[in-house]
């Protein structure tokens, strides 16, 4: 049984991992400064700041708030600037403010609104309508006073940088773009990467690094998920406008390099060579004193006074030609794993095939125990053995070493499946906070995968005695044992137990666990 799982779990291994990546940028200018020959640009604070709160209509017949902020007496035919939100905000009283202020300092009036959240929810993600969304924040901007209409663009971060794509396909006058952890790639393709970076960061074992294909290989269309195969290549074609890429080298999630390096060569494929890309020693937010997200951060102290200076020299006629500084410059990037480019599953391809397999294991030993407890309470009622009909004998109670198997399997299937999730939710904390714990996931590993093999001898042992005991199997031909079979109710505990623990097994091969 352990050769059959272990083959089993090889044909439900996809043909694709997660590679290191084998070529690098070099960056050779540390400084980010951003300048442009013949343009002077305002410094951040030369203007107060007025901010305005409003209700914003958006698609749908919807309203979100919003927040304006605009430069006092600052000259007209300026730049403006509406912010699209990541993964992790929605409101716009939480987030961007201290952008949106530096910026508006600067003479570049900012917008920042409230996420629609209706068709916004971890299953789906409508991104069609949330460009819909931000592009009517686009056209508030273009209609403000002092506003030069031809000079509004946008700032997006991480899975905003999606939403933008959709942005520029639907409006070609978007003035300029500045991308900040940008994933560039479908979310399938950049989890895939950031988990491996985020395992191996933790001294996760190979094994639970090769779970990653095989879970992300999975079909997750009939729960929803559909976004998670998003193809911002199919918007690239439209990255026609003056674009800042922006990565920080302490953000293990994004593809620093290989990201900056596709989101320059398709603005260069749709003509557009106006495109500079800065690396902070930040993390996805470009906030520095941690990798992780944390309350509190500060931004890096020149981030904003690059996006102003070239906000502001993009407003002032700034090419390709005009610039002072290098396209790429900053902290050095190290992207240490590669995005995989063809994600094609294994054996299984549906996460229905692993939902039934839950199901129907759950069901199976739930209906055990049930069938265990009413054989115990009617003990007393039935002989130990009866003859039927055709004068076989009847086993209505099983012998002191069968009970041991059967309990001894009962009672391991939930031990091991709260080794796995306790295992796993082990993982995940450690991953969400970077913490080392090779020795410890090493350990419970090594235990979990004794778990499964003492979970195939225990059932292979009970199958073993119920054959040679109960049923047809003779060890010695020359002295044949008195017929015999279990009762019907043994037969179905005995059967549904069996169900339930090869579920088990086909889900712990699965899981790459016997082998």
């Amino acid at each position: 049984m352990i050769a059959l799982f272990a083959g089993l779990g090889i044909a439900m291994e996809p043909k694709w991992s997660v590679k290191p990546l084998s070529m690098h940028l070099q960056v050779t200018e540390r400084s980010t400064a951003i300048k442009a020959r013949g343009i002077t640009t305002p410094q951040e604070g030369t203007y107060q700041v007025r901010q305005t709160r409003l209700r914003l209509p958006i698609s749908g017949g919807k309203t979100v708030n919003a927040i304006l902020r605009e430069p006092e007496n600052a000259p007209s035919g300026r730049a403006a600037c509406v912010f699209v939100h990541g993964a992790g905000t929605g409101k716009a009283e939480e987030v961007y403010a201290d952008l949106a202020n530096a910026l508006a300092s600067a003479g570049i009036t900012t917008l920042v609104q409230d996420k629609r959240l209706d068709n916004y929810t971890p299953l789906r993600r409508d991104y069609d309508s949330s460009a819909e969304d931000y592009l009517a924040g686009l056209n508030l901007l273009r209609a403000q006073q002092g506003v030069d209409a031809r000079k509004v663009g946008l700032y997006a971060e991480s899975e905003g940088t999606w939403i933008a794509s959709v942005m520029t396909h639907k409006d070609r006058h978007i003035a300029f773009q500045v991308l900040t952890s940008a994933p560039v790639y479908s979310g399938r393709q950049q989890i895939a990467m950031a988990a491996t970076e985020y395992l191996n960061i933790i001294g996760a074992p190979g094994g639970v690094v090769d779970i990653i294909p095989r879970l992300l290989s999975l079909n997750f269309a009939p729960i929803g998920l559909e976004y998670a195969d998003f193809n911002t290549a199919e918007y690239r074609d439209t990255l026609t406008m003056p674009l800042l890429v922006n990565y920080g080298t302490i953000d293990p999630a994004m593809p620093i390099e290989q990201g900056a390096l596709q989101l320059i060569g398709d603005a260069h494929a749709a003509g557009n060579s106006n495109v500079l890309v800065r690396y902070y020693a930040a993390n996805h937010q470009m906030r520095t004193g941690s990798s992780l997200s944390l309350p509190g951060l500060p931004l890096d102290k020149d981030y904003t006074h690059n996006l102003e200076d070239w906000i502001n020299a993009i407003a002032a006629g700034a090419t390709e030609d005009d610039w002072l500084t290098p396209d790429i410059a900053g902290a050095r990037p190290y992207q240490e794993y590669a995005i995989p480019e063809n994600i094609s599953s294994g054996l299984v391809s549906s996460v229905w095939v692993l939902v039934v397999l839950i199901v129907v294991c759950l069901v199976s030993w739930l209906l055990t125990v049930v069938f265990c407890i009413g054989a115990f309470v009617s003990r007393k009622r039935v002989e130990a053995k009866t003859v039927d009909d055709s004068g076989h004998i009847v086993v209505h109670r099983f012998t002191m070493l069968s009970k041991v198997l059967i309990i001894t399997n009962i009672v391991l299937l939930p031990i091991c499946a709260a080794g796995f999730l306790g295992y796993f939710a082990f993982t995940a904390k450690a991953a969400l906070s970077l913490t080392d714990e090779a020795t410890m996931l090493s350990f419970g590993w090594s235990m979990l995968r004794l778990g499964s093999l003492v979970l195939i001898v225990m059932n292979s042992w009970m199958w073993v005695r119920m054959f040679f005991f109960y049923g047809p199997g003779n060890i010695d031909k020359e002295y044949p044992k008195t017929a015999m079979r279990m009762a019907s109710g043994h037969t179905a505990t005995v059967a549904l137990l069996s169900v339930s623990v090869l579920c088990a097994l086909v889900l712990s091969s699965f899981f790459g666990l016997i082998g």
